[in-house]
């Protein structure tokens, strides 16, 4: 007669058990993990705009810009419109000191909190908004560039409202425990302005 030795029956249940515990491990992220990614986004875009608009006003007040300082504009022994000529070395200096305070400041952006309710988490529109915060450690990291872009438009008889803007763009880039995610932010900001009194020529400054 021959003995069962012992443990050859296998229990499945622990297996069972391991396996209803992945399966719903993966249901959880598959179902969070889009809201997670949309409030990370948006949480992204909110802290970048509002870094880039504190930065550009930082250097405009510390180095007191004026539509004069960047741009001259020469006319002829009748008053006349000549040229309207920008000077690239401030234009180059002041969107140098600007990228350089943002790209500090979101370097610094290395350990803030996101929070997030807990019933938007689980998503629907029922519970959006509710429940416990469940906070998540965010990091920010990201490449910025600028450039600048000028408008001419009519401001009346023989007048002109000549506008210069410094565009920002970042790529920022956030990090979340098991959730990565890229942002493209961009944002304009009205740098100087000025009424032309005269005829503007045809042929003008092109900022880049």
């Amino acid at each position: 007669m021959r003995r069962r030795s012992r443990g050859s029956r296998v229990n499945g249940k622990p297996l069972l058990l391991l396996a209803l515990f992945v399966g719903a491990l993966l249901l959880l992220n598959h179902l969070i993990r889009p809201v997670v990614v949309s409030e990370t986004e948006n949480e992204a875009k909110i802290r970048s705009t509002n870094m880039f608009n504190a930065a550009i006003l930082q250097e405009m007040q510390a180095n007191s810009v004026t539509y004069s300082d960047l741009v001259t504009v020469t006319r002829d022994s009748e008053g006349e419109v000549q040229s309207i000529t920008v000077d690239m070395v401030k234009m180059n200096r002041l969107k140098a000191g600007i990228v350089n305070d943002i790209q500090t400041g979101i370097n610094k952006e290395d350990d803030s909190t996101l929070s997030i309710p807990l019933g938007t988490i689980l998503g629907g529109t029922l519970f959006h908004g509710w429940g416990p915060k469940v906070r998540f450690h965010m990091t920010l990291a990201g490449n910025v560039a600028a450039d600048f872009n000028s408008t001419f438009e009519s401001a009346g008889i023989n007048q002109t409202r000549h506008r210069i803007y410094i565009n920002i763009h970042a790529s920022v880039y956030s990090f979340l425990p098991g959730f990565n995610n890229t942002t493209d932010v961009t944002t304009s900001m009205l740098v100087a302005e000025t009424v032309i009194v005269g005829s503007v020529p045809a042929v003008v400054a092109n900022l880049k």
